[in-house]
């Protein structure tokens, strides 16, 4: 239990130092716009490489082998992209939020729609952050479900309340070092008591047990939401510029193909220290530290914990600041903090009602994938370059969103791939039907 205070009060510590001297709205949500590549790629690493991504890519290799590694390899091919052929917009463009991206790339109606889309996926996922946080802090301190998820929305919210953008680029630097150094010794540790040699392992990009199909759906659903997202976005809108936006994205696309790669061998070694059957989800929470040391599976802990906060600290921000700045059309860093207080309540109520109302709300992330991404990527790469029309582009972000709705419904992939499928088409369509095209906002 001490630990995790002192764990949570270096964050919050951040936190009051930059309430302290950061004051207004810029500060709070790009961080002054004045931060380098590193800073910014560490930052991109540690809100994607998340629990999802730790603990179920080691249950995926477990059970699937190599293929695994498309979990996170398709949010690399994903960072690579935007890397290549969006940052340097994205950072030009000098908004604060996505959705005042769309509007200035699009139209007033299209930044609206975003942030409704975003509100809800955003909030969300932090209550699915706040339910594994909590997870992990009863394994860290031995506390009741109820406490540790009411410790832990409190300190995320309390040190992101307050210290804004700025809190969460220094606080990922220090989370995802203690990610790197726990999985560097799960790593040790389970190579040195699995009899598997890696030497001796298949390298397949696919097989039986992850098909074609499974890998179209990572690639296009999962590394989509890479391209265009508006956590992402909200890194590179706190650089210093163009140049350091495009670094920043590409280091965060190396890192996370590293980090990939070596949670791959861990669920690899797995296979010699469980038996066939063994839970997946296991393997990273109880498999492996049982053949570490305490003190080591203590660090093994507290990096399930930092790759859980690194994300949720980011979804807080990015809903308080899309409410305030493009619902509300404000930049009042007071009231985005109460803001924030209030969707941090909100999440902690969603999370402590049960997983039916969850997983229903967890459903806007596929309207957002479906209805999002390919016109937003489209409308980046066409912009200073050629007019666009905007009634088409609103018309594939309601039918992606429409069908992703349905995907979420169903279960049925295949409206996954329709959707995003329509939206492209619908969005390609809007570069050649330019007549009656909508004024862009400067």
């Amino acid at each position: 239990m001490n630990l995790l205070i002192l764990y949570f009060a270096l964050f919050v510590g951040m936190g009051v130092y930059e309430y302290a001297k950061r004051k207004n709205f810029e500060e709070f949500a790009v961080a002054g716009r004045r931060y380098g590549s590193t800073v910014a790629g560490v930052s991109i690493a540690a809100s994607c490489v998340g629990a999802s991504a730790t603990v179920g890519m080691t249950g995926l290799a477990f059970s699937a082998g190599t293929p695994a590694f498309w979990w996170l390899g398709s949010g690399t091919a994903g960072l690579l992209v935007l890397s290549s052929f969006l940052a340097v917009k994205v950072r030009k463009s000098n908004v604060f939020t996505l959705p005042e991206m769309a509007q200035k790339f699009v139209s007033p109606a299209a930044r609206k729609l975003m942030a409704l889309i975003i509100i809800p996926a955003w909030l969300s996922i932090l209550a699915a952050q706040y339910l594994a946080a909590a997870k992990t802090a009863m394994a860290l301190a031995n506390i009741s479900e109820g406490t540790a998820l009411a410790c832990c929305a409190a300190a995320i919210t309390a040190y992101t309340m307050l210290g804004g953008q700025n809190s969460i680029l220094k606080s990922d630097v220090v989370q995802y070092a203690f990610v790197v150094a726990g999985l560097a010794l799960a790593l040790v540790y389970a190579g040195s008591a699995s009899p598997v040699s890696l030497g001796d392992i298949r390298l397949q990009l696919v097989n039986e047990h992850f098909p074609m199909s499974r890998w179209s759906y990572f690639m296009l659903i999962v590394g989509g939401s890479y391209v265009v997202c508006p956590m992402l976005f909200g890194r590179l809108f706190s650089t210093r510029g163009e140049r350091q936006a495009k670094r920043g994205a590409l280091l965060g696309a190396g890192v996370i193909a590293l980090s990939a790669v070596g949670i791959v061998c861990i669920g690899l070694y797995a296979q010699g220290l469980a038996p066939a059957g063994t839970d997946p989800d296991s393997i990273l929470t109880h498999v492996i530290p049982a053949v570490m040391p305490g003190w080591a599976g203590t660090v093994l802990l507290f990096a399930l914990f930092s790759a859980i906060i690194s994300s949720a600290d980011s979804c807080l921000l990015t809903a308080a600041t899309v409410l305030e700045h493009d619902i509300l059309g404000g930049t009042n860093t007071a009231r985005c903090r109460w803001i924030m207080l209030a969707l941090g309540l909100g999440a902690l109520i969603i999370a402590r009602s049960g997983g039916s109302i969850l997983s229903l709300l967890l459903a806007a992330n596929d309207i957002y994938v479906c209805g999002v991404v390919a016109p937003m990527f489209v409308a980046i790469l066409a912009w200073e370059k050629r007019p666009l029309n905007a009634n088409t582009l609103l018309l594939a972000m309601l039918t992606g969103g429409t069908l992703g709705i349905v995907a979420a419904w169903t279960g049925m992939k295949i409206f996954s791939f329709a959707g995003v499928l329509t939206s492209l088409m619908l969005s390609a369509a809007a570069l050649f039907r330019t007549r009656t095209h909508l004024p862009r906002a400067r």
